[in-house]
């Protein structure tokens, strides 16, 4: 049983390590701006298109794809959808938040459920009598991670309490909870970076951000 823990925990942490490597995008914002850093983001999305593309007809393997995507488009491809309609659709700074919720925060409840029992709710069906959210520990993770990376990133971002309040329960939503459409669960790689990102753009609407 440790063992098999140990190899759960391993594998999850390889693939957070990867993870991180969307923190590319909000360096990009901050660097090189949103139009360098959108197409940045659609040529290696297009690239990994074509690699995934061999991948499904099985002339090639990758080693950190997930048991459940060896059949269907892996959730690396959501990640780069997610991150280009992020920027390309919101404010520069909320963009950058929603990608470090993507990035930061999911790697902390990636990292907490790897302990946990049933914590895959788009991989596999939901135990009978518990619905298809991630158990509280993992969720109380997810949005504390968010908040406290919303925190400090506002002393950059100009983003108030209540917009980055609103993103956090978003990315914290999207990340515990299966959003069934169809018969097929929506990747929350994807639906991270775009639910916090559109709630925060929403709240700072309200507040007459001058951010918009």
């Amino acid at each position: 049983m440790a063992l098999e823990w140990r190899a759960k925990l391993v594998k999850e942490v390889r693939r957070k390590v990867i993870h991180l490597t969307g923190l590319s995008v909000p360096l990009g914002l901050i660097f090189l701006g949103r139009t360098v850093t959108a197409v940045a983001i659609a040529l290696v999305l297009a690239g990994s298109l074509l690699l995934e593309a061999a991948r499904l007809k099985g002339k090639i393997r990758l080693p950190e794809v997930r048991d459940h995507e060896e059949t269907k488009v892996a959730s690396y491809i959501y990640y780069m959808a997610g991150s280009l309609l992020c920027v390309l659709l919101f404010p520069p700074m909320i963009a950058l938040t929603a990608m470090l919720f993507l990035t930061l925060g999911d790697t902390v409840s990636g990292l907490a459920g790897s302990i946990l029992k049933n914590c895959d709710v788009r991989g596999m069906p939901a135990p009978a009598g518990r619905g298809r959210i991630k158990p509280l520990p993992v969720v109380a993770a997810m949005f504390s991670a968010c908040l406290f990376i919303g925190y400090l990133a506002s002393g950059f971002s100009g983003l108030s309490f209540p917009i980055y309040l609103a993103g956090a329960a978003a990315a914290t939503f999207a990340d515990g909870v299966a959003i069934i459409i169809g018969k097929r669960s929506l990747d929350d790689n994807f639906s991270i970076p775009v639910f916090s990102g559109a709630l925060m753009s929403a709240v700072a609407l309200i507040l007459n951000s001058s951010l918009l």
